[in-house]
């Protein structure tokens, strides 16, 4: 079982501070059942700046510990990128998802279909693939701003509703799956660790089945006590 996104690596955001508590983390997910962790620091502008040497530098030793004390995990690197008007230059020399070709994109709280499509779009251009991280914690996606009959559907109610924040959120997930983009579901979010709105709509994308990766979002040995005997039934 592969964890495709966890803030794991020490002192690089506002993930674990010392190596110790990253090889705690690390022996907690690897006790859970998982034998592969793709490590995603945040970069955001001005707010977690670490470059992608320090990425591969602080998951090579993090490695180093964990195979000294015969933790059987692998590490593979990556990043989480924050949608913003610098996402573009980051791009330019971006650290993907270990060996694939996935970049991990987090969307604001507060931004438009049209930003997202245009940021996934570039994304593609420079020959990667878009996976959004944990879309039911993005209130674009929520299913809670209004109560009709079927979010997904396009009859009844929905036909007339076609400005409606639940008929926007359809039509940018055709969208995003019609031009191949990855999305990644945190574990979390179908326990309600993130509230009831997450966890709704973390069940209806769940049926709907546009989840093709998940993770765990694990910041911290606090969020520990959650993985075990929980993820094991998501997974």
């Amino acid at each position: 079982m592969y964890d495709f996104h966890c803030h794991i690596l020490p002192g690089l955001d506002d993930g674990p501070k010392t190596i110790d508590e990253a090889v705690e983390m690390s022996a907690a997910l690897c006790k859970t059942g998982f034998t592969g962790v793709y490590c995603t620091p945040h970069l955001i502008k001005s707010v977690y700046e670490a470059n992608n040497d320090l990425v591969l530098d602080s998951l090579a030793a993090l490695q180093t510990r964990l195979n000294n004390e015969n933790i059987n995990l692998e590490l593979f690197p990556g990043r989480e990128y924050y949608l913003d008007e610098f996402l573009s230059g980051y791009l330019e020399n971006p650290l993907p998802l270990g060996e694939t070709n996935f970049i991990m994109l987090e969307i604001p709280i507060h931004i438009s279909a049209e930003l997202i499509k245009d940021a996934c779009f570039l994304i593609k251009r420079r020959g990667f693939v878009p996976m959004i991280a944990h879309p039911e914690r993005c209130s674009i996606f929520s299913t809670s701003a209004k109560k009709e009959k079927s979010w997904f559907g396009f009859t009844g109610s929905q036909r007339n509703a076609k400005n409606s924040k639940q008929y926007e959120s359809s039509r940018l997930i055709e969208y995003l799956k019609d031009i191949g983009c990855a999305f990644q579901g945190n574990f979390g979010s179908f326990l309600g660790i993130y509230g009831e709105a997450a966890q709704k709509t973390a069940n209806i994308l769940s049926k709907m089945r546009v989840y093709t990766h998940f993770g765990t979002d694990l910041h911290s040995r606090a969020g520990i006590k959650y993985l075990e005997g929980n993820v094991k039934g998501e997974k």
